[in-house]
């Protein structure tokens, strides 16, 4: 498998924030800076190296979309529509981890100052992915927020299972303790999966109330919020923190590594494992040939106070 290119980028701006993106690596989102400050502010892990990299071994910065699935698949094989599905993805440990939609190139289309639309095609009978479809992943900077939004087309003659997210490596080493405390997940359910991220959580439970859960940033490990409320606030700095909203993403993924200094808040619209649960699946990730699914993610800086702490 070649390695990913990283240049050409593509640099957008749109009143104090500047965003570069790189087509060819995967679609990536390389940094999110808001520059009015000294020094500038990183409101994502910026990636700064323009070497190529190998498609499963990318540097932990920037942020990318996961599709046609999302997080870990261990083993890479599922039940859909009464066949046995293998996918072949040349992964080391033969997980599928994130799909491949971040691990191929993106046609960039158009570009204004503030905005970018990258296009990906997929040919069905391959072994990573036995369905067809056309992905859209736009870039759009306003002067509050990076919007960032993903769709994808069936272009299957059947059913396809399809879960989308997003992947941000956002930066909270300037955060202590103390800090994190005023910081919570609105969510029906948590779902403790694992430092490895190969715990699974079953959804179709009963429905229930929502509940407040402190952000879990004080060990290493990888939560899921099942049903959380949309939107989450995590500290950056003393002064600073971050928003991060999502449209058509019902669950969170929050993953703490063990002894690095980011964290990685993933809006996903299925809960890891959710292809293995197949009558599950099958309910809630099916595709129908030519419809579309969609995820909007938007980030931004807020100035930090107690009170915009608490109501995240």
């Amino acid at each position: 498998m070649p390695p990913l290119a990283v240049c050409p980028t593509v640099r957008i701006q749109a009143g104090h924030y500047v965003a570069e993106i790189s087509p060819s690596a995967g679609g990536r989102l390389l940094s999110l800076t808001y520059t009015d400050g000294q020094p500038p502010i990183d409101c994502i892990v910026p990636w700064r190296s323009e070497e190529p990299f190998h498609p499963h071994d990318w540097p932990k910065a920037g942020a990318f979309v996961m599709l046609p699935f999302t997080n870990r698949l261990a083993p890479a094989q599922f039940m859909w529509l009464g066949k046995d599905i293998t996918l072949d993805n040349a992964s080391p440990t033969q997980q599928g981890l994130h799909g491949f939609g971040h691990r191929r190139p993106w046609q960039l289309m158009q570009t204004t100052s503030s905005s970018a639309e990258l296009h990906m095609g997929h040919v069905g009978a391959d072994a990573e992915w036995p369905w067809s479809f056309e992905a859209r992943l736009v870039y759009q900077l306003s002067e509050g927020e990076l919007t960032v939004q993903v769709s994808v087309c069936n272009t299957s003659a059947e059913a396809m299972p399809l879960s989308l997210g997003w992947h941000p490596f956002l930066p909270y080493a300037a955060a202590t303790p103390k800090t994190t405390e005023a910081w919570r997940v609105h969510a029906q359910r948590q779902h403790v999966i694992g430092l490895d991220g190969l715990g699974r959580a079953e959804a179709g439970m009963p429905q229930g109330p929502m509940q407040t859960f402190p952000l879990p940033l004080e060990q290493a490990g990888t939560v899921a919020y099942e049903n959380y409320s949309g939107q989450i606030k995590l500290p950056l700095n003393r002064d600073w923190q971050l928003a991060l909203r999502s449209q058509h993403a019902s669950h969170l993924l929050i993953h703490t590594p063990l002894g690095f200094s980011h964290v990685c808040v993933e809006p996903i619209n299925a809960l890891p494992g959710a292809l293995l649960y197949t009558a599950t699946a099958q309910k809630l990730l099916s595709l129908a040939p030519g419809e579309s699914r969609s995820l909007v993610c938007t980030l931004g800086l807020e100035v930090a106070s107690e009170t915009s702490n608490r109501s995240a």
